[in-house]
């Protein structure tokens, strides 16, 4: 392969630094600092360079966005088969909610200043993160560790807005994500489990 044509050459080099400096961006000011000069100052690329991997701020946002999905959901993903219950699945599907959002890259609101596009790629994680919820609860329904009155569907859209309470919190205070996860597994625990 060519140097600067593959996976590993100097586009694909330039191109994750493109992205890592836009996810910094929006991690640290808002989707609002990720101007094409910020990302190339950032990046430490010439204007011209972000100019030819992309055409405009929310191509690039609308990638970053999609890679940041795709590592999280993998991560997701991982961390629920290497337990087996249900119980600890939830707790680990807390612990990944609050730590992505301590890591703001996946702030709460950001969707408010992105194209149709760049929404759409938003919604590939919490497409995710449903489906999981959904999941858990049945798995638990069936084991008998949860509750049998719950309704998997409408108990997981009450469970989805908890956890974005916990992600707002954890994304505010990154500080405070390890007792966040800690308290906000014990309510969903009290919330579902078999009383």
């Amino acid at each position: 392969m060519a140097e600067g044509h593959g996976k590993d050459g100097i586009h694909s080099s330039v191109d994750d630094r493109i992205i890592r400096a836009t996810l910094s961006l929006i991690a640290e000011n808002g989707l609002g600092a990720a101007t094409m000069l910020q990302i190339a100052e950032n990046a430490g690329i010439a204007r011209q360079t972000l100019y030819n991997h992309y055409p405009d701020v929310d191509t690039i946002v609308t990638e970053a966005i999609g890679r940041h999905n795709r590592e999280s959901i993998e991560l997701l993903e991982s961390s629920l088969r290497v337990v087996d219950q249900p119980e600890d699945k939830l707790e680990q599907l807390v612990r990944h909610v609050v730590s992505i959002a301590a890591h703001a890259h996946h702030a709460p609101g950001i969707e408010r200043g992105l194209s149709a596009a760049a929404r759409a790629t938003l919604s590939e994680q919490d497409d995710a993160l449903n489906r999981n919820i959904s999941v858990i609860l049945e798995e638990g329904q069936r084991s008998g560790a949860f509750r049998h009155d719950l309704s998997p569907e409408i108990d997981a859209i009450l469970l989805r807005h908890m956890l974005n309470g916990l992600a707002e919190k954890s994304a505010a205070s990154p500080n405070d994500a390890a007792t966040l996860a800690t308290a906000g597994t014990r309510t969903i625990h009290a919330a579902v489990g078999k009383h």
